[in-house]
């Protein structure tokens, strides 16, 4: 009979044992750590505490269960306990399809986070039952690799998930063994969601019985997609003046892949709509494929020249943004010589002209000679016109 000191010692130790790589990475730097009062979030934090690991927290109060309130005033009470910053966000009411509106607007708060107070790694509690409910979920509506996986490491930042490979049960017990509050999500039990569903009914049982293998096999496929990523290598083309308009980053970039590896295409547009915070469905990567590329998907443009594919994502649409002006000559010409896809052009040609409106706009209010704005102007032009060659060039 192992004596109990020795059984939570060996516990705390395996729980240590089995943290990814990744982790190694938390040394140095300052980083966020998204928190729910969860069992795995609050085990993530006492174990960061434990490494030294110099982290904030953040929060997002969805404003559905009563108990929220409470998760929200433990994480303050941890926050000023271990002198940490906490970040509460107040999510507005979702009227559909609460989970993937959730999702995206946790991501934004965590994105203004990581961008106001320079962080340099996003920590997230998932561990091995979210990744595996994920891939089952995924798999009975035939995604690809890359959709099958989830769970990007890298948005603008680096994303590190400390726990991914550790069965759900076992911070059960790091956090009996602890004496560590944390809270219960009653809704977790609603067989009705579908989530839940799959967790109850498969999932569970799996990882209680083989939760090693699958925690291998789930490591060996993101090192094949990995590989298979690093054959794609995109050029990639930022809209500044876009971005600079709606402060965003994620939205305001064009990617560009090589033909030549037509069969990882389809990867690719996954990849993609990932980044811009899309989950692409079997039937739209069926829609695609017939398309031979050239679609629109969700604001997504994918389009398909002689030498390249193209993504974008039509941000004009999205967000309602209009330039009022016609394409010039001297740029329908550029883009036919080029043979730039008609879908992409209109993003093209908002670029220059919200340039024009940016440069002008301090100008209106002050006696800063006209000529001195013409010449920036044209210079942003000519810099502009040379990245798009490049960009586009076969």
């Amino acid at each position: 009979m192992i004596p109990p000191h020795i059984a939570k010692q060996r516990l705390i130790l395996s729980i240590y044992e089995q943290l990814s790589p990744a982790t190694q990475s938390l040394k140095g730097g300052k980083h966020l750590l998204g928190f729910s009062g969860g069992v795995d979030s609050v085990a993530l934090f006492f174990i960061l505490l434990r490494l030294n690991v110099s982290f904030d927290i953040a929060i997002v109060h969805y404003h559905v269960r009563k108990q929220a309130d409470e998760e929200v005033l433990y994480a303050k009470e941890l926050a000023q306990k271990y002198h940490k910053q906490c970040f509460i966000a107040h999510a507005p009411h979702f009227h559909s399809d609460f989970e993937h509106n959730a999702r995206n607007f946790r991501f934004r708060f965590f994105n203004d986070i990581m961008a106001t107070h320079h962080y340099h790694s996003l920590i997230l509690a998932h561990q091995l039952n979210d990744r595996f409910e994920w891939f089952i979920m995924q798999l009975t509506q035939g995604a690809g690799l890359n959709t099958l996986l989830g769970f990007d490491n890298k948005r603008t930042y680096p994303i590190v998930r400390p726990l991914e490979s550790i069965p759900k049960n076992r911070l059960y017990e790091f956090c009996s063994v602890q004496k560590l509050k944390y809270f219960e999500d009653i809704s977790n039990t609603n067989t009705h969601f579908k989530r839940n569903y799959f967790r109850h009914t498969f999932c569970n049982q799996m990882i209680e019985h083989f939760s090693g293998g699958i925690a291998k096999s789930m490591a060996y496929l993101e090192q094949d997609k990995l590989a298979l990523l690093a054959q794609l290598c995109p050029q990639t083309l930022h809209l500044e003046s876009l971005s600079q308009k709606l402060s965003c980053t994620d939205k305001t970039t064009i990617f560009a892949f090589d033909n030549k590896n037509e069969h990882l295409l389809l990867l690719a547009c996954d990849r993609v709509a990932k980044y811009y915070a899309y989950i692409l469905s079997s039937k739209q990567r069926d829609a695609i494929k017939k398309s031979h590329f050239n679609c629109k998907i969700h604001h997504i443009i994918i389009a398909k020249a002689p030498h390249k594919m193209f993504i974008a994502f039509d941000i004009l649409s999205a967000y309602n943004i209009s330039t009022h002006s016609p394409m010039d000559k001297a740029f329908k010409a550029l883009c036919a010589s080029l043979y730039i896809p008609p879908k992409l052009r209109p993003l093209l040609w908002s670029e220059f002209c919200l340039f024009a409106q940016i440069s002008d706009f301090p100008q209106k209010n002050t006696n800063t000679d006209k000529s001195t704005l013409n010449k920036e102007i044209h210079h942003f032009c000519h810099i502009f016109y040379s990245k798009i060659k490049d960009f586009f060039s076969p």
